[in-house]
Order: C-alpha cells, then structure tokens, then sequence
C-alpha cells in the first residue's frame, strides 16, 4: 500500500526552472498547510468494517488559491481514540492538478480519525530531487597505513566517480562486478594496498549539503511547509461498524506469494490483512529456527547453542555512513557475499539495504541492487531452498533536525528507495519483500531509523510466519 505520493509520475515534462513550480517557489506560492482542504468524502455514510474510507485533500498556496499541479509528499493514516490503540495507513493518489485522493480500508470496528500530514511540498520535493542526483555530496575519508615505514596518510574519499581527479591520482577500489564504486585520493608515499580504515565526516557533509540550496529553498524546510499536520472542517470521528455479513475471517498462511505487509496495529501487534501472521512463543521460535543460520546484511555475528541458531551481521561495504574508523578489510559487497554464500533449506538470508544509501543518487542505489538481484538468483539457482528476505526502509526521526537531514536523509528519500525495492522485488518468486514502510507511518512508537522493540519484535514476526508458516 503506498502512503505517500512522489513528484516522479505526474511531473509536467517541461518540468523545469521555468515551470510554474519553480515560479510559484520565488514567489513564495507553495503549498500551505492551513489553507487546505480536508474532506471526508461521504462522511454520512454507514461504515461498516471491510469497506473503504474516501479522503479528498485540495492544496493550496499563501493566497488561499488551489494549486493547479501536484507531487506534493504526503502521508496518512487513520487511527482510534481508544485503548487498545488502532492505526492503518492510508494509500493516496495524486492527480496532478492539487488534489488528492487517499483510501483507508476499515480493519476494525469502533471510531476512526484521519490524519494527513504534509511531510514536503512539491517544491522541496523539487528540491530533494535535484539535490539527491548530486555526486559526492557525503564526505568520506580513509586511512592509508604502511606499518613497516610507520607512516600513515588520511586521504578523501568518493563513492562515486571524480572527474576532477586525475586517474593517476586515484586510488580504485571499485568492483565492477557488484556495480559499487570506491575511489580514494591517491597517498603521496606509500602504496594503495595499504588502505587501512574509513569514516564519514559529518561536519564537512553538512556544509557541502548546505552550499547546494539558496536561502529562498531553505525556507521549504521550516514551518509551516514541513512535516504540518492537515485540519479537517469536521473533526468527529467517524463510527465503524460491524460488517453486514458476519462470516469468519481465515486467513492463508503467509507462503513464499503472500506479503503481510498490508494491515494495521492493534496495540503493540501488527495484524495482517493478508496472510496469518503468527503468535510465536519462545518455543517455537526455537523449534523454527533450530540448525538454520541466518544472516543479516547491513546488518556482529552470534550463535546460540541452545537453539543451534547462527546469526552472522555485517554492513554492506561502502557509503557507511558510520562517524567513526570502520576497518576496510571487514567491508563485503553483498552480491560478493552471495556469491560466496553455500545456502540451502536452513540459511535464512536478511538484506536491509537502504538507510546508508539516501543521500547517494537514485541510480547509483538502483545499479547496486542490480547487482544483489543478480547474486540471488544465482544463489537460488545453486540451492533453490535458500530463504532470502529483501526489507524496505521505514520512516525516520526528523524532529529538532536541521536542513541539512532533510537534504540528506528526508523520508521522501527514502520512500524512493523504498519504492525501487518493490518495483525489483515485488514480483519475484525468489524473494519475500519485507514491507516495512506502512508499518512504520501508523506505528504507535515514534518515528526512528532504528525503531522500538515493538516495531522490531512484529518485523521479526512476519519474517518467521514466512519461514514457518505453520
């Protein structure tokens, strides 16, 4: 279910810094928030549970004018004012003329409230979109250690081609085969070879962020055009009610075709509306992960002796946007990794590929999940009953941050990566997609790239009612 709406496919072609979009920027025009319209479409109507909810939003600018154009980044969701708390998130469609559309399917019975939050207007996400397609925005570095010479150079690094480095003074560590890219400034006296470690600098990534946007689009990234919740003219709830025909709901098992994405949260339980997400007790967690080993990739490795269970962690080689050494030698591509991997019916493979990569441009991500597409087919084709999960991104902290997040790491920017994944994925009869992204828009706790226990104990969950459906 898509809960946000991207700029991407009802863009004007002559989109441009021309266009009405870009006019309506340096005018101050943009979308604002208390002059849109909210409206519950037949808000009269007898609900009952298993039907679908209507919401019309119409944006517009400072003038209290309707905008005439969309992509603007929304999200929605709808939710009761009752213990336990309920949440769903809401699937909008933008038709590139400022409205939009968003449907809520009703889980449950009892009172709903709809929220619907502007998270960008259209001209940040303009702004996201040019800024994201910059080269080496992040600024890396490495380490370069000749312990025999006792010398050591730092040098910078890029994590795409630099074509104002000469190629004699490069040092090359891509891998073409895993379409990954690293290409560090070349040490004055000792080799290549002895690339030692690497960390992300920060503070040079926020300023060179910050150089790529003028003080008239700063002003996108402030209240009231982000992250502003939208006022409905009517703000009574709307009453649920049991479904007509009381026949009972059996759900299939969650099998290799069967996502449990699609759902809502009941207290601190994700309930599919898909497939039978499980109950798992402690015992048979264990009975279901006895003698497999599972790994994780962006993801220390760690064995219990009393399940027989192996988990194995590790990152998924460069951009690591980690502030501190991380040591190169430790760092696999993961198709590298897949290609070397033996699998079978007792490997369970993880791959969460997504947090490190929003601020490098889309294709640069697109290419690198090529690549990973490609190991794992040949993995399967090696050993069919190898298990293999691909999760999506989840939305993120943004409270008290400044610009420069925004620019690198909006939720926008990850909803793009997060629709790459499905658009590869989806289909595949490979690969289970977990769908985080619904999730994490209606979840209970609060918004964070490294969620709360509840968050992470209900992926887990669906992971294991796809290993053990039964």
């Amino acid at each position: 279910m898509a809960d946000y709406i991207t700029i991407s496919d009802f863009a004007p072609a002559n989109w441009s810094e021309n266009s009405e979009t870009s006019s309506n920027l340096h005018s101050g025009a943009s979308y604002v928030p208390k002059y849109t319209k909210i409206v519950v479409l037949n808000r009269d109507h007898l609900y009952h549970q298993g039907d679908a909810l209507a919401v019309k939003a119409v944006a517009r600018d400072n003038k209290g004018r309707p905008k005439t154009y969309g992509g603007d980044f929304l999200r929605a969701r709808l939710s009761n004012d009752r213990w336990p708390r309920v949440s769903s998130a809401g699937s909008v469609t933008d038709h590139a003329n400022g409205t939009y559309t968003v449907i809520f399917p009703l889980y449950w019975v009892g009172n709903v409230s709809v929220r619907i939050q502007l998270v960008h207007p259209s001209e940040a996400v303009k702004v996201l979109r040019r800024v994201r397609e910059v080269p080496n925005k992040r600024v890396f570095f490495c380490a370069f250690l000749d312990v025999a010479a006792n010398t050591t150079e730092t040098r910078q690094c890029f994590s795409s081609a630099n074509t104002s480095l000469p190629p004699h003074q490069q040092c090359d560590f891509s891998n073409l085969e895993a379409n990954g890219t690293w290409i560090c400034e070349r040490p004055r006296e000792i080799p290549c070879a002895t690339i030692s470690k690497c960390w992300w600098d920060w503070d040079k990534t926020k300023n060179k962020a910050l150089a790529l946007v003028s003080l008239k689009e700063r002003k996108l990234f402030q209240k009231p055009y982000v992250e502003e919740e939208l006022k409905e003219d009517h703000q009574a709830p709307i009453r649920v009610l049991p479904p007509e025909l009381r026949t009972p709901q059996h759900l299939q098992a969650c099998t290799w075709d069967k996502s449990a994405a699609l759902g809502h949260w009941s207290g601190k339980v994700w309930k599919s509306a898909v497939c039978n997400v499980r109950i798992f007790t402690k015992e048979a967690i264990r009975r279901c992960l006895a003698n497999k080993t599972v790994y994780m990739q962006v993801l220390k490795s760690g064995n219990n002796s009393y399940w027989n269970t192996s988990v194995r962690y590790r990152f998924h080689s460069f951009p690591v946007q980690v502030g501190a050494w991380v040591t190169f030698s430790d760092l696999r591509y993961t198709s590298d990794v897949l290609d070397a991997m033996q699998g079978g019916s007792d490997t369970v493979i993880v791959l969460g590929l997504w947090a490190h990569f929003t601020a490098e441009p889309l294709d640069m991500f697109r290419s690198r999940l090529y690549a990973i597409h490609d190991a794992i087919h040949r993995l399967k084709h090696r050993h069919p009953s190898t298990r293999v999960f691909v999760r999506t991104g989840t939305t993120r902290e943004h409270e008290g941050r400044n610009l420069a997040f925004y620019l690198l790491g909006s939720d926008w920017l990850a909803y793009q990566i997060t629709e790459v994944i499905r658009k590869m994925f989806r289909a595949d009869p490979d690969v289970v997609v977990l769908d985080t992204w619904d999730m994490s828009v209606c979840q209970p706790g609060e918004d964070s790239v490294h969620p709360d226990q509840r968050m992470v104990d209900n992926q887990l969950i669906m992971m294991l009612s796809h290993i053990c459906p039964n």
